[in-house]
């Protein structure tokens, strides 16, 4: 089975909003926010915990940030992260978060901590102004430690989501790329290899930007999909099998897709 990016693009959006197959259980960072709290509360759990967000298993990651959210809250506020002590940031992020590069973590959350209140009142949805350009809110969003070409769209794309912002040309910007999705769309033939090169990473947005924009579906749902898709996905070493079992394809479906 051969598909075009677009029409996969349409089968993948299709399974993911009838919740087939491997999206039966949604564990994107849009799904496991904490409850009960306001919008505010929301958007900084996310700010910290997406800034952590590599070299680390995400399960394992969100896990401990719930569990640390239901002990102490505080460790998600600027105004009292910025006051502690980073001995103590770095025994709890030991034992909640467990990021990799802890140094760094601690570095990201006091540095990004002071950025976030000296400019934005302590609330990350001030940086997400609805008079701005969606790349110039990416603009001031890379202007935070850490947030660079994957973790600042993976941030602007899970505050959009959350709270269903409305931002100029948010389509003209590229989906965040990790190794998932390398892999994928290596598998399904449309790069040369599967090395996470900054020309596969460029090659695999501007594939999947364009076939988004012909499928007329957005990217800040295609890419949850996608991510889900490449890492809790069956992996038997056959990627068109694999496919077929991860969106619930029935043979009748498969030959109808073949002869679009």
């Amino acid at each position: 089975m051969r598909l075009k990016p677009d029409l996969l693009v349409e089968i993948i959006f299709e399974a993911y909003k009838k919740k087939i197959g491997v999206f039966k259980k949604r564990i994107n960072a849009e799904d496991l926010l904490p409850r009960d709290t306001s919008k505010k509360e929301k958007a900084l759990f996310l700010f910290y915990v997406i800034q952590l967000d590599y070299s680390i298993k995400s399960q394992t990651l969100y896990a401990g940030a719930e569990r640390l959210w239901d002990d102490d809250s505080s460790f998600f506020f600027p105004d009292y992260i910025s006051k502690a002590e980073k001995n103590t940031l770095r025994s709890t992020l030991e034992e909640y978060l467990k990021p990799r590069y802890m140094n760094e973590a601690v570095k990201r959350w006091k540095i990004n901590s002071k950025k976030l209140l000296n400019e934005y009142e302590g609330n990350p949805l001030k940086i997400f102004d609805n008079k701005l350009s969606a790349k110039t809110v990416l603009e001031h969003i890379r202007e935070f430690r850490g947030f660079g070409p994957k973790i600042g769209n993976f941030f602007l794309r899970a505050i959009v989501n959350t709270f269903d912002l409305r931002l100029e040309n948010i389509e003209d910007i590229s989906q965040p790329v990790d190794v998932h999705d390398i892999r994928l769309t290596y598998e399904w033939g449309f790069i040369p290899d599967s090395k996470v090169s900054q020309k596969n990473i460029r090659l695999t947005q501007e594939i999947w930007q364009k076939a988004c924009k012909k499928a007329k579906i957005s990217w800040l749902v295609f890419d949850k999909a996608l991510w889900l898709l490449g890492s809790e996905g069956k992996r038997s070493g056959n990627p068109i099998n694999d496919l077929k079992e991860n969106l619930g394809l029935t043979e009748q479906r498969i030959e109808i897709l073949q002869r679009r």
